[in-house]
């Protein structure tokens, strides 16, 4: 065979296997795009549902429900049924003294006041302010301030002190419910531990009992809380204790295990023995190399416990040596580090082994740089967050969807007091729009890292870049191969005598030669993998923050459906109650009126005229009718001694002037509250106040979540579902003004026309009974 003949036979095998080998990469590569595409179209769908178009929206939408609830409040504020009642105010301070008392003494120190102020950023109580209200209001014991139940009222309730307990209440609430919705969206194991934790660190300062229930819910004996949450439970606390962003007031994880001992001490072991396991450990995605100090800790807590250090003799599984935390922290350090160098991750920058060939050596040299296709072992972020990422079980998700409901309605209670307190439904610097920024901005590291990836055309590159990996290989691999044969055939002539081929030079400039198709591999698959940890990190901070905002949003929006239908609908009582009143008024002004003109025509006893011819003439002209309703009125000052006269003429006289100040009033009352309310704002919220705005705003936060949905047509839902407030109102108020005006107009004509004919009426019988008294005098002096 020439030299020739073999070079094309042997490219030819080798194409086979490269093609082969590569087929099986190809296959890998589509299960790769099979697991990661759905997770890079989830993260386009968000980039869009975060983009700059839609925050502008969420903006807008944000501060429409901030201006709409600022208005409630401002009404809330003027007629609330119960706001600043005594009751209220009594059940309030009960409620903050227990937030401050965080060491449950029954007294406020100077410690206790300065953990709340820095908790709940409570400014005024910051630096020397609060010490000199404690020294105003306080008592010296045992040579320290402090605040009895009594003094500590006076103290919430200085005036230096505007709105102190609604703002403690209502951000101890908020605290609240982002933990309870935190517990209600999670379905992981260790973020629902987390979650309770953080409950434990908020409570635990004002409420004992309620940690002591939550404790029987996990350690009780026949509880179905599975051990591996109260394993994750143990190792929150130790991470609590250690950050600095804590909430914790005091040591949570001891008064944690205090309550464990009583309440269920093999369970509590059990957890225990669990974070003992090097394997539990690092499956649930928690650095193996704390293991030592993560169990040191916990037994510390556990063994410091009223009947502790029997509980671990007794159900432990670690002899004890020293002290039970030398001992478990000397039998878990072995343990952890055996666990870690069975599992230590190569970097992937080792080279082949030296029982490689200098021809594998070169193809990796010249496709990877180096490097070595896959790292041998594992990645421990890969290991950690995967961890992490453990599924809660069952049992744990129905404990967790019922703590969740009694945390809610716990934190219900607590808004109402604080609404039923303030008569309002939020705090003045309350913002749901600065709310949903703020969440915005803190989710948006996640997403710029990944858009590279899942931005528009992202998942279509990767797939090009794939595509062009096993193509471009395939060749590269052929490239070198051809240039190793050449090589190998002028190694075989040069050692043949053939000198020409001893001084051939068959060496390629490979960088050159190669497509750069493997970048694929070395650039962008790692790229991906080492961005994946930390955008999964990320990703689980968004969460809380939704979850934080959503928590927010909920509590304010159920505030307002507790608090706005008794406020509308003592509104609508009083502003029903002053038509009733009108209509009284005005159907016993007609009724008189009407009484008054039989009377005056001679029914019911009214004056009897016996001369039908008189040479009285009625008035004519308006001015003669007013002139003719002023003498009447003043008839009975004019001389005339009849009471029945000088009554009718006194109410006359009222009846005109309640009769021009009520339509007078009602006039100004209407002009007023319509310019009020405008006032306020209503009428530049847009949003509620025009169809296509409503919609358009509603369709953008569709696409920001998905979820958001409605059973009828957007086009249709905001009138269907009546969230046009300020159209309603507005449309309302401008017929029902033009119906006021006009119908008090008319009515005040037609009153003041049956004031004129009264009037008339009044004169005539007057002067028919003067007349009448006359001829009688004169019939009486003609008989004499």
């Amino acid at each position: 065979m020439d030299e020739e003949a073999f070079k094309a036979t042997a490219t030819q095998n080798l194409e086979k296997i490269v093609n082969k080998a590569m087929g099986k990469v190809d296959e890998v590569v589509q299960k790769f795009f099979v697991e990661i595409e759905p997770a890079l179209n989830q993260t386009g769908e968000w980039l869009a549902s975060f983009g700059e178009k839609i925050q502008d929206q969420l903006e807008e939408f944000g501060t429409t429900l901030d201006r709409s609830q600022k208005i409630f409040d401002q009404v809330a504020s003027k007629i609330s049924i119960n706001a600043a009642s005594g009751d209220s105010e009594g059940d309030m301070i009960e409620q903050i003294f227990s937030i401050f008392d965080t060491d449950h003494t029954g007294a406020v120190s100077i410690k206790n006041m300065h953990d709340i102020a820095d908790l709940y950023s409570i400014t005024a109580l910051q630096g020397t302010k609060g010490e000199s209200l404690m020294d105003k209001y306080g008592s010296n014991v045992g040579g320290a301030l402090q605040l009895s139940r009594d003094e500590f009222s006076k103290f919430v309730l200085d005036e230096s002190l505007p709105g102190l307990m609604t703002n403690v209440m209502r951000s101890y609430t908020k605290k609240l419910s982002v933990i309870g919705g935190r517990l209600g969206l999670s379905k992981m194991r260790a973020e629902l531990a987390d979650a309770v934790v953080d409950y434990v660190a908020l409570v635990s300062a004002k409420n004992l009992t309620k940690i002591e229930i939550l404790v029987t819910k996990l350690m009780d004996p026949s509880s179905d809380i599975p051990i591996q949450f109260l394993a994750d439970v143990w190792y929150e606390f130790y991470v609590k204790l250690h950050s600095p962003s804590s909430i914790a007031i005091g040591d949570i994880g001891q008064l944690f295990a205090d309550d464990s001992m009583k309440i269920g001490p093999e369970r509590c072991v059990a957890a225990v023995n669990l974070l003992c396991n090097s394997s539990f450990f690092g499956e649930e995605g928690f650095e193996v190399e704390d293991q030592p100090d993560v169990v040191k800790q916990v037994v510390t807590w556990v063994s410091t416990a009223p009947g502790g250090e029997s509980a671990l003799q007794k159900y432990g599984t670690i002899t004890n040596e020293d002290t039970w935390a030398d001992s478990y922290y000397a039998a878990v350090k072995k343990l952890s580090t055996k666990y870690m160098a069975s599992h230590t991750s190569s970097s992937g920058s080792k080279a082949l082994g030296t029982t490689a060939s200098a021809n594998s050596r070169e193809l990796q040299d010249a496709l990877l740089g180096g490097k070595s296709a896959a790292a041998n072992g594992e990645d421990p972020d890969a290991k950690r967050v995967s961890g992490a990422g453990q599924l809660a079980l069952p049992a744990t998700l129905a404990f967790a969807a019922q703590f969740h409901d009694d945390i809610l309605e716990d934190a219900k209670v607590k808004n109402k007091l604080a609404a039923d307190y303030s008569g309002s439904s939020s705090n003045a610097l309350d913002s749901v729009c600065n709310s949903v920024n703020g969440m915005i901005k803190k989710t948006q590291n996640f997403l710029t890292t990944m858009e590279k990836y899942a931005g528009p055309g992202g998942p279509e590159n990767l797939r090009k870049e794939a595509h062009n990996f096993i193509a471009g290989t395939s060749k590269d691999i052929m490239t070198i191969s051809n240039s190793q044969i050449d090589r190998a055939l002028d190694v075989v002539k040069c050692e043949a005598g053939d000198q020409l081929a001893c001084n051939s030079s068959n060496e390629l400039d490979l960088p050159m030669q190669m497509t750069g198709a493997v970048t694929f591999l070395t650039s962008t698959v790692s790229d991906l993998k080492a961005a994946l940890p930390t955008v999964i990190d990320n990703l689980k901070f968004a969460k809380k923050e939704v979850s934080s905002v959503s928590s927010a949003i909920n509590s304010i929006m159920e505030m307002l459906g507790i608090k706005a239908p008794p406020i509308f609908s003592q509104i609508a009582t009083l502003y029903k109650g002053m038509w009733i009143a009108y209509f009284s008024f005005f159907f016993l002004f007609t009724f008189t009126m009407l009484f008054y003109a039989f009377w005056a025509s001679g029914w019911f006893g009214g004056p009897q005229a016996d001369v039908p011819s008189s040479s009285y003439e009625p008035p004519q002209t308006f001015g003669q009718r007013l002139r003719t309703c002023c003498n009447s009125c003043m008839a009975c000052i004019n001389g005339c001694c009849s009471g029945h006269l000088c009554f009718w003429s006194c109410l006359l006289l009222a009846q005109v002037i309640v009769l021009l100040l009520f339509v007078t009033s009602l006039v100004i009352c209407l002009i007023t509250g319509v310019q009020a309310f405008l006032g306020a704002g209503c009428a530049q919220v847009y949003l509620i106040g025009d169809n296509k705005i409503c919609s358009a705003a509603l369709s953008l936060v569709q696409q920001f979540l998905k979820s958001f949905k409605f059973s009828v047509d957007l086009g249709d839902v905001c009138g269907n579902q009546k969230l046009l407030t300020c159209a309603l109102i507005r449309d309302a108020i401008a017929t029902e003004a033009v119906k006021v005006v006009i119908g008090a107009m008319l009515a005040s004509v037609v009153s003041f026309q049956m004031l004129l004919d009264s009037a008339t009426k009044h004169e005539r019988a007057r002067c028919n009974r003067l007349l009448d008294e006359e001829e009688k005098k004169e019939a009486a002096s003609s008989s004499q």
